[in-house]
């Protein structure tokens, strides 16, 4: 799993996206538009840049997904599943392809 597709399924599916540690309680977001945000609020002590987005997400094991009125929790392996089946949807292949051009 790699956060820049994460940014693209937050953008194609105008959702915003939290990944964390359960563990540790560090926690990152992807917001509607694709931008990285610290998770609000900060959910672990110290400076939230020792923890970089990539190294929050090779551990994260909490993904919170929300878009409209709907959110739902999903872990590692649900959180994959989603992100393999909604980027071989249709819409993001045909944005992908409009990306090219």
């Amino acid at each position: 799993m790699e956060l820049i597709n994460l940014k693209k399924l937050a953008i194609q599916g105008e959702m915003e996206i939290t990944f964390k540690e359960k563990a540790s309680g560090r926690a990152w977001k992807v917001s509607r538009d694709g931008i990285l945000k610290f998770a609000v609020p900060k959910p672990w002590g110290g400076d939230p840049l020792e923890h970089s987005p990539e190294q929050v997400m090779e551990v994260a094991d909490e993904f919170s997904v929300a878009a409209a009125d709907r959110r739902q929790v999903l872990d590692r392996k649900e959180m994959e599943e989603f992100l393999a089946k909604s980027l071989k949807s249709p819409a993001a292949t045909k944005s992908a392809d409009e990306e090219r051009e």
